[in-house]
């Protein structure tokens, strides 16, 4: 690791395109904002207020540390697909007509499997001919967090039997939360033709009352060829700080280039509750609140509630513009550890056509750094170093 002080958030290795030197900050003090840390102070709920860290004539210092995050700027247009979602009835006439290796689909199961969910988990029964993708341990490095190699990920598809045509359908419980990280990720290196099955496995289970199979589907090994990271759909912690540095400096309202949209619950986004840790372990953070100039709307409230399908194309347009969020300008969206960001990030990007990057760091990285800008309209700075 090395340090150097620095604004500039990226830097490209020449002639490769390839974004080698993403800047991760844990920064001691913010360039251009004095330090400030936005939050509550207690004194009015309705009200926020600035709290300088250190504001004096003296030069702001910042601690950058430089971790290397291969990747390239492609753009959208792989990324954006005509037909983004498949129905439980689309998916069982494809079962009916036999084996979906023969007709270019590869189903996958990407689930979180809690113990409270009254889903059958995969390793009981499944959707038929469907594989199972761990989403932590299959697309992530060890002891990093950061996702597997270029390398790894084309060993890891070309063994769930993928080639560069397939069309890959995923489903997963919790209404798709994790089968939607799994088709952003998928999206990230390059697949071009990923599906999600609407209303995941509580549609096609529950509501639907279809048949499981305990059968595990053996596969040829695929061909596809992983592409490096596109940077264009994934928000880092230095990008975000931009947008946040800005906002810091009007008061938390949103005046960059960019928006931010925070699908966690009203009270997360707040700062009046953080997380319980006895459920989500490790996503714990030591600061609550939300990133100034953040829009908040809840993943649930583009779902329906009984089937679990994402609402129609139109209504889900309208509940994000109510909410703030101006579609003339590109779009980030984080949760607490990405996966209910990339739910929204697939209805924003996939079902509406915008241009969206998922910060899949989210709430359990900005909000356990030192110095970064929060928002905390709770009438109380919530967690560790809330203070009273």
């Amino acid at each position: 690791m090395s340090t150097e002080s620095s604004t500039t958030p990226k830097s490209t290795s020449g002639g490769s395109g390839l974004k080698t030197g993403i800047a991760v900050v844990a920064a001691a003090a913010l360039a251009g904002t004095g330090g400030y840390l936005v939050a509550n102070s207690g004194d009015d709920a309705g009200s926020q207020s600035q709290t300088a860290q250190g504001t004096s004539d003296a030069e702001a210092a910042e601690t950058v540390a430089v971790a290397d995050v291969a990747g390239e700027s492609r753009g959208f247009d792989d990324v954006h697909t005509d037909e983004p979602l498949v129905s439980t009835d689309w998916l069982a006439e494809r079962l009916d007509e036999g084996d979906l290796d023969e007709q270019g689909i590869v189903l996958l199961d990407v689930s979180e499997e809690l113990a409270s969910s009254e889903l059958t988990p995969y390793s009981e029964a499944h959707i038929p001919q469907a594989q199972s993708v761990n989403w932590s341990s299959e697309f992530t490095q060890a002891n990093t967090r950061e996702f597997i190699s270029e390398s790894e990920f084309t060993e890891l598809a070309q063994g769930l039997g993928i080639d560069d045509d397939s069309t890959v359908v995923i489903y997963g419980d919790n209404n798709n939360w994790f089968a939607a990280y799994a088709a952003w990720v998928f999206n990230l290196y390059g697949a071009e033709d990923v599906r999600l099955l609407d209303g995941g496995l509580h549609k096609w289970e529950a509501y639907d009352g279809r048949e499981l199979s305990e059968e595990k589907p053996s596969v040829e090994a695929g061909s596809f060829e992983a592409q490096p990271q596109n940077h264009d759909i994934r928000a880092l912690q230095p990008e975000v700080l931009e947008v946040a540095a800005t906002n810091a400096e009007a008061d938390g309202e949103n005046a960059g280039d960019y928006n931010l949209v925070d699908i966690r619950s009203a009270e997360e986004y707040t700062g009046e509750i953080g997380v319980d840790p006895e459920i989500f372990e490790g996503e714990g953070a030591s600061i609550w609140g939300h990133i100034p100039g953040a829009v908040n709307v809840t993943w649930s409230a583009i779902v329906d509630e009984e089937t679990g399908e994402f609402l129609p194309e139109d209504e889900i347009r309208e509940i994000y513009a109510d909410a703030g969020v101006d579609f003339d300008k590109d779009i980030i969206t984080y949760c607490r550890i990405g996966e209910r960001a990339s739910h929204t990030w697939y209805a924003l990007s996939q079902i509406l056509g915008e241009d969206v990057q998922v910060y899949d760091g989210s709430w359990s990285e900005w909000g356990n750094s030192v110095g970064l800008p929060v928002s905390n309209t709770s009438g109380e700075r919530g967690g560790v170093w809330g203070g009273s």
